[in-house]
């Protein structure tokens, strides 16, 4: 792992809540659950509720033993913030494990290794943690997170992905960070033509309400239910964003994500810089809003790494969360 910020935060501690882990300083709090994926489970403004969409049940339940996964393995949905390879495509192209399913070209579950996996805590101290994760033979690498706090609001999340083949493969990482279906998430976006879409109008079901506004140039979400008549609604935008940043409005707080703006060209063809997928349906536990970004594709070679990072800022938001309130706050940021 490349060193990250020297911003030291003197007031920042860490501390252990059953199997999550959490850093935090005076105004903020992170939690960490390395069994798991060493998934990010926690986020917030001390005094507030956590941004991410994540549950506390887990926290205190018995840490996953260490374990090897087979191509079956059952997927669940942890939420939180997650680490993905892309394209999604090729996730089981790139092993042989399971002949079906790179027959069929599967697109999913994506490789339990990374998404269930024990992480091994390797370096602690009161504003940082690095976690290791286990060496995949679905995917062909092994993943490497940093967290580190960096000031009062910031924090500096790092993914490193090594090849552990004699052999090349080709991925990009794919940072997810998954939160409330009904929050309001923008990304800076002049030419909404450029926006491609995965989902359909059906009998049952309708597409996600995806909306621009000329005057700020910014592409965004207006969270809906379902029609009458229909049992759900969702949506993926594929954003080719025109800054490096997307910023979500939920649970009292305003989430600011900033990544590298990256080449068009860079990209796996099947992605994007920036994609938001959004789902509700009449269980208002099930709405979820996902805030994707994509580092370039690459090709390893055996024991080559590729690195990316996020940085993330939280500011409370006490407004009603409508849009004139988010443009203000967007146009202030």
């Amino acid at each position: 792992m490349k060193p990250l910020s020297s911003v030291q935060n003197k007031k920042s501690s860490s501390s252990t809540c059953g199997r999550l882990i959490k850093l935090q300083n005076d105004s903020l709090e992170l939690g960490v659950i390395p069994d798991l994926g060493a998934m990010v489970a926690l986020f917030k403004l001390k005094g507030k509720s956590n941004v991410l969409k994540a549950d506390e049940r887990l926290w205190d339940t018995p840490k996953a033993p260490r374990r090897k996964f087979g191509p079956l393995t059952r997927w669940k949905a942890y939420n939180g913030h997650i680490v993905w390879l892309g394209p999604q495509s090729e996730w089981w192209t790139q092993q042989t494990k399971s002949v079906s399913r790179l027959k069929q070209k599967a697109v999913w579950p994506p490789d339990p290794y990374i998404n269930q996996g024990y992480f091994k805590i390797t370096e602690k101290d009161d504003s940082s943690i690095i976690m290791a994760g286990p060496p995949s033979e679905f995917c062909g690498v092994e993943l490497t997170k940093q967290i580190k706090i960096i000031g009062d609001n910031k924090v500096l999340f790092s993914v490193k992905a090594k090849n552990i083949r004699s052999t090349p493969v080709s991925w990009d990482l794919w940072l997810n960070t998954r939160i409330d279906g009904y929050a309001r998430c923008y990304v800076p976006l002049s030419d909404p033509t450029k926006v491609r879409f995965d989902g359909a109008e059906t009998d049952i079901q309708n597409m996600s309400s995806f909306l621009h506004d000329k005057q700020s140039n910014f592409f965004y979400i207006e969270p809906l239910p379902p029609s009458k008549g229909k049992v759900s609604r969702w949506a993926k935008a594929f954003v080719p964003a025109d800054k490096g940043f997307m910023v979500g409005f939920t649970s009292g707080q305003a989430i600011v994500i900033r990544f590298k703006k990256h080449a068009p060209e860079q990209i796996h063809p099947q992605h994007s810089l920036v994609e938001i997928y959004n789902y509700t349906n009449e269980n208002r536990e099930d709405a979820l809003t996902e805030l994707e970004y994509h580092a370039p594709y690459v090709t390893l070679n055996a024991g080559e790494s590729m690195e990316t990072s996020e940085e993330w800022e939280l500011y409370p938001f006490n407004a009603e969360v409508n849009h004139e309130n988010c443009i203000g706050f967007l146009r202030n940021l």
